[in-house]
């Protein structure tokens, strides 16, 4: 308690608190307290230094991995732009030579894409999030500038379809996907065929998107309905 006074031995408070206990004493205790403190400091720092050291190899390891499969992934996809970055984990079936990347693009861990006999693409600037999903067996699917995918996002160009009259798994809905310039999609985000997302807008987490969304308008909820307008 005095150790809180020890910069100002003058207050009337730890004068009188140093007179009840005796000057010998008082002093003693606020020295042990004051080493203690600075033995817990050093502790604090030394954790410290320790966890910046590990966050420093933990992050040199993974840039690592990431320039040693950098020539792996510029011969295997269509293009693969300045500063760009495929994550481990990242799995495409089928032809990567139908997937191109634009520059400064983030491809993060455990992403899935299936490419069959359509076509993918990303622009510049932007991000796809821990295992998303992206279904372009046919048909394509082209992602613009600025945009960032949050993680466990699904996009369809082709998924199975119900036509009244018709039977159940024998039909599929092929058609074209489009997000445009600076969108924001939340985290575990349907998108299905046939969708076109325009410039600026937001699609908030869970949504699942069915038709197309006007620039500049947030969307969300099962199936996606505006919210709001961006101003």
């Amino acid at each position: 308690y005095l150790y809180c006074f020890s910069n100002n031995f003058n207050s009337p408070l730890v004068n009188k608190l140093l007179y009840r206990e005796g000057e010998e004493y008082s002093f003693a205790y606020v020295s042990h307290s004051w080493i203690n403190c600075n033995r817990n400091k050093r502790k604090l720092k030394m954790i410290t230094n320790r966890l910046q050291f590990s966050d420093f190899f933990a992050k040199f390891c993974e840039r690592l991995f990431d320039y040693l499969c950098l020539p792996y992934w510029k011969i295997s996809l269509r293009r693969l732009g300045k500063g760009s970055r495929v994550k481990r984990g990242v799995k495409i079936v089928g032809n990567p030579k139908r997937v191109s990347v634009g520059d400064n693009f983030k491809i993060w861990n455990r992403c899935f894409f299936a490419v069959g006999q359509g076509r993918i693409e990303f622009g510049n600037n932007g991000h796809i999030g821990v295992d998303a999903y992206i279904n372009a067996t046919q048909g394509s699917i082209t992602i613009g500038n600025n945009v960032a995918i949050a993680p466990k996002t699904q996009i369809y160009s082709y998924s199975d379809h119900y036509f009244k009259d018709e039977v159940i798994g024998s039909l599929h809905k092929v058609a074209d996907v489009v997000l445009n310039d600076n969108i924001l999609i939340g985290s575990g985000t349907i998108i299905l065929p046939g969708v076109t997302i325009g410039e600026g807008a937001i699609v908030a987490a869970g949504a699942v998107v069915t038709k197309n969304v006007q620039p500049f308008t947030i969307v969300g909820g099962v199936p996606a309905r505006v919210i709001s307008i961006r101003r």
